[in-house]
């Protein structure tokens, strides 16, 4: 046998071997990444959904309802309900824009009619300094940005004339 022609075969398949395993090393290192992210965002829809379940529980239940943060001055049941899903809709706007779902014009667009109605203004109107103080100490700067966005989008609506009256929704039905 030749060993000094083995050896340099040897040589060549281990440096050939570094960078395959480099490579694989590093296909690793996304693979986990991406498991990460995966759990991040599982967790996440997780607790949205718990979250869900027990406003939906309270919605329609007073006894319950006063289990959650009690409404900004003085509202009825009725507005309380209307606050407290208009909040669902927007965590869901939220949670989506966070996690990259809705992009920042589909956002935007969708911000735009939701703030032509008269719950969604008084909704923003009663519950944006929570939602600001929120996102300040979340310290995402998706959730941040979301939250300035949101804030413009209101402020154009507010500019664009009167809201659609929650009365003027929906006709009367046909006799």
């Amino acid at each position: 046998m030749n060993w000094q022609k083995l050896s340099n075969i040897s040589q060549t398949y281990g440096g050939l071997a570094v960078p395959f395993s480099a490579a694989a090393l590093l296909g690793a290192v996304v693979s986990i990444a991406h498991q990460a992210k995966q759990t991040r965002i599982m967790h996440e829809e997780a607790m949205r959904s718990a979250h869900r379940e027990l406003i939906l529980r309270a919605i329609d239940d007073q006894a319950l309802m006063q289990c959650w943060d009690p409404p900004n001055g003085t509202a009825t049941f009725e507005d309380t309900r209307q606050a407290v899903f208009c909040n669902l809709i927007f965590t869901k706007w939220l949670t989506d824009f966070r996690l990259g779902r809705m992009t920042y014009e589909a956002s935007r667009v969708t911000l735009e009619v939701h703030f032509r109605g008269e719950v969604a203004r008084r909704h923003w109107r009663e519950n944006r300094e929570h939602w600001r103080r929120f996102a300040v100490a979340d310290g995402d700067r998706r959730v941040v940005r979301f939250m300035s966005l949101t804030d413009e989008v209101y402020e154009e609506a507010l500019e664009s004339g009167p809201p659609v009256a929650a009365s003027a929704y929906f006709s009367p039905p046909n006799p």
